[in-house]
């Protein structure tokens, strides 16, 4: 599977804000949820990000466990999960993740923050400030995009 946003493509998805800086990794499917957070962090320091580093990680968390549980994924050691965490000139954090299923059942209940799971209660939070999804260029895979901002403290 290709990684979608390494194409021009990768403004496709409602951000308002051009992207300025992105690190794109691919965590074996076998370990991504360990490695997750430890690429999380290590992107997140990369990208000089100045918003909650535990909620990016948290949000980034649960992208990859939905991606693992409800995105078709094969669990062949040499399938891989393409991670992308990028920064908007409007200083958002965009977290995508892809999997290998075009459809996101639920996905305005989620949105809304209806339900249950993670991921719905990282929208009710307001951890995710926007959550969007977009087929991949072969109608085969899909990326779940996450926005986070980061909240600006006064002296």
């Amino acid at each position: 599977m290709a990684a979608s946003w390494l194409t021009p493509a990768s403004q496709r998805a409602r951000i308002g804000s051009p992207i300025i800086r992105q690190h794109p990794v691919e965590l074996s499917v076998r370990i991504a949820r360990q490695m997750a957070r430890v690429n999380g962090r290590v992107s997140l320091t990369i990208l000089n990000w100045h918003g909650s580093v535990p909620d990016a990680l948290q949000v980034l968390s649960a992208l990859v466990d939905n991606a693992l549980q409800h995105g078709d994924t094969p669990q062949r050691a040499d399938t891989v999960l393409p991670v992308c965490l990028s920064i908007t000139e409007a200083r958002q954090l965009l977290v995508d993740v892809e999997d290998f299923s075009p459809a996101f059942a639920g996905f305005q209940d989620v949105r809304a923050g209806i339900g249950d799971g993670v991921l719905v209660e990282l929208v009710r939070s307001g951890a995710i400030t926007d959550l969007t999804w977009f087929v991949g260029p072969e109608a085969q895979s899909k990326t779940v995009r996450a926005v986070l901002t980061a909240v600006v403290v006064q002296p």
